[in-house]
């Protein structure tokens, strides 16, 4: 009689090779998920340093910067483009809305996708001379959904989170679309849903942003006109009201 020699069958290695498959993938999707969430949380922690950068700036200068422009002479240098505001027209774009300029703030020059901050201000408010006063009003509004179509005007029923916005700062997110690479100067692929796409000039109306809760690639649109689908990306936005404390608190306002 044959002996068996001591070992694993193939068969018995397959399946010691299928329960290893199995647990290192219960233990690689809650890393990933830990990476991920590491990321949002630093980019967040970026974002309100650059809201506090901005209020400083404010301080120090009586406006608010302009954007660097994301194509033309000076683009993707972190430099506000023109310096000393207020944001004059450059050929076919938007000159209140552009990169972060972020070497004139002194922030971090992109967020932990290696994506640029996009930065929207309201002119007046980037204006010198005059300095804006307290008169001023933003023009930016920030809403839980994209406006309606056809009713571009306002954020659609109870979804207004913020009006009179004077800046809006946000990341393109994990997916980075609407985004520019900070590596390459290269723009991303565009956004594909309704609320990203308010966030990028592709959007229903160039005052408004989006601002809610994230919905996976895999997320189904609702098939009413505002299709929820994909959405990752952070936003942030100044106060009117804690500008204008701050300047006050500083002696900058009123004139």
């Amino acid at each position: 009689m044959t002996r068996r020699a001591p070992g694993f069958s193939l068969i018995e290695m397959a399946f010691v090779l299928i329960i290893v498959t199995l647990l290192l993938g219960g233990l690689l999707v809650p890393f990933a998920t830990q990476v991920e969430q590491k990321r949002i949380a630093e980019t967040q922690k970026a974002m309100e340093e650059i809201k506090e950068a901005l209020l400083g700036f404010a301080v120090a200068n009586g406006r608010l910067p302009c954007p660097d422009l994301v194509a033309g002479a000076g683009a993707n240098d972190g430099l506000e483009d023109p310096l000393g505001g207020p944001c004059a027209a450059a050929p076919g774009i938007t000159s209140t809305e552009g990169n972060l300029p972020w070497a004139t703030l002194g922030v971090a020059n992109s967020d932990a996708w290696g994506n640029r901050f996009r930065y929207r201000v309201t002119n007046v408010f980037a204006r010198s001379p005059p300095a804006f006063t307290l008169a001023d009003s933003g023009t930016l509004s920030v809403c839980g959904a994209a406006p309606t179509i056809g009713a571009p005007n306002t954020c659609p029923a109870n979804q207004s989170i913020a009006s009179n916005v004077p800046a809006v700062v946000l990341s393109s997110g994990k997916n980075g679309f609407g985004g520019v690479s900070a590596n390459t100067g290269v723009a991303n692929f565009a956004p594909i849903s309704d609320d990203e796409k308010e966030n990028t000039t592709a959007g229903n109306n160039n005052y408004f942003f989006v601002s809610r809760i994230p919905t996976a690639a895999s997320a189904p649109c609702d098939g009413a006109g505002q299709p929820r689908c994909e959405f990752d990306d952070l936003v942030i936005w100044l106060s009117p009201n804690v500008l204008f404390n701050r300047m006050v608190a500083a002696g900058k306002l009123p004139y």
